[in-house]
């Protein structure tokens, strides 16, 4: 009686084990087949959910800016005033007036006319020297003449127009030389045997100094200070007659036949004209100072 109850307790107690396990089968069975109804319902959702369009174009980069080019300065047509001016003249002129802005003459008269130079040969030559300094062609600091080196000769020669330094570098250059240098350039018309030149020439050596064609920033300013900063009896006609501008200059004169004055005239407002003036059977800066007065009446409103 005592072994049939411990032994039957034993397998009631077996029975009420078991049964808890058959709960948990029972309960992960009831989830995974909730998980398998949650994903057909997802499934059957997509399928009858109208298709998302994709585009088969490529997006398009946006357009790049491209800068705006800037509008030219006014082009004022000189022709003329100058031509009027002449009229009242009675000797005989060679001009050339450059607008660098627009890259245009803008008044002309006996532009290739040749000229006996005078003292204008100093700044083609000075202009070359500085060529040389730069590539190693001449030792700047070498002394060429009286004491003074090449690179103070090409200052006193356009500053104060000192002919010793002048000839001196001329003669060391070569006159032929130089002759042939300035042709490359395209300045046609000009010799230094003879020692002539033309109103054209004489703008286009300008030009070259202001656009730096050749010349970097440090010998450009070395040569428009020479060029600008001078005794005033080298400033009596075009710097003298406009003098509300800046004046970048070099004279030359040969007693009453010849006054010459080329240079660049800056406005107050920065725009920079290139002007050459010669003149045969006038050896005075006076008609020279009122061609510069005439003209900038009219460029000082462009």
């Amino acid at each position: 009686m005592h072994n049939y109850s411990i032994m039957s307790m034993y397998q009631s107690q077996r029975i009420r084990r078991k049964k808890p396990r058959k709960v948990v089968r029972w309960l992960t069975l009831a989830a995974l087949l909730l998980v398998l109804g949650a994903g057909a319902a997802a499934f059957a959702l997509l399928k009858h959910s109208p298709p998302r369009v994709v585009s088969s174009a490529k997006k398009q980069d946006a357009p790049v800016q491209q800068p705006k080019e800037q509008p030219k300065p006014s082009l004022v047509d000189l022709q003329p005033t100058v031509d009027q001016w002449l009229t009242k003249q009675p000797a005989d002129y060679g001009i050339v007036i450059y607008d660098p802005a627009n890259q245009k003459v803008i008044a002309a008269h006996n532009a290739d006319k040749k000229y006996f130079a005078a003292s204008l040969y100093k700044l083609f030559v000075a202009y070359l020297a500085l060529v040389d300094f730069q590539n190693g062609a001449q030792n700047s600091d070498e002394v060429l003449t009286e004491g003074f080196t090449r690179r103070q000769c090409v200052d006193k020669m356009i500053r104060e127009s000192y002919s010793p330094c002048g000839e001196a570098m001329m003669a060391a250059m070569g006159q032929e030389t130089l002759r042939a240098r300035v042709s490359a350039m395209g300045i046609s018309n000009t010799t230094f045997a003879g020692i002539t030149t033309t109103a054209q020439d004489s703008a286009l050596i300008l030009q070259y100094i202001q656009e730096k064609r050749d010349l970097n920033a440090a010998n450009t300013a070395f040569l428009k200070d020479a060029m600008r900063v001078q005794d005033q009896r080298f400033r009596r006609g075009l710097a003298k007659g406009a003098p509300e501008a800046t004046w970048e200059t070099k004279v030359g004169w040969n007693e009453q036949y010849n006054y010459h004055d080329v240079g660049i005239m800056t406005l107050p407002g920065g725009r920079a004209y290139i002007v050459a003036i010669l003149s045969q059977n006038n050896g005075s800066p006076v008609p020279i100072a009122d061609f510069a007065a005439t003209i900038y009446a009219v460029l000082k409103q462009s």
